[in-house]
């Protein structure tokens, strides 16, 4: 089972293999997973979401390499996930959201 537990919403910049590639505004959905009892599963995140570019940053075309790429949040976490449609909806891969390092 899971909850909806934050939905973050700002612009963040966004980075392949550790390059910055350019500046996005984010929304997202962020899920923790609960046990059947009702207790969180830990460190277990699943965050989906949409992002959008407002320079010439070309989302359908990430899209289309399925690179995974990072976007680095306003508040500093970071969430590592692949562009899974054209439009920028994204999908958080095995990382997932985590703290600044």
């Amino acid at each position: 089972m899971q909850r909806l537990i934050e939905q973050p919403v700002g612009e963040g910049d966004l980075f392949e293999e550790g390059g910055r590639i350019g500046r996005v505004h984010y929304h997202l959905d962020v899920y923790q997973h609960f046990s059947d009892d009702g207790e969180p599963v830990p460190a277990n995140l699943e965050v989906e979401g949409h992002i959008t570019a407002p320079d010439d940053l070309d989302i359908p075309g990430l899209h289309r390499l399925g690179l995974e790429l990072t976007l680095r949040l306003a508040d500093g976490r970071a969430l590592d996930f692949r562009v899974i449609h054209e439009d920028g909806t994204i999908r958080s891969t095995a990382r997932g959201l985590y703290g600044p390092e």
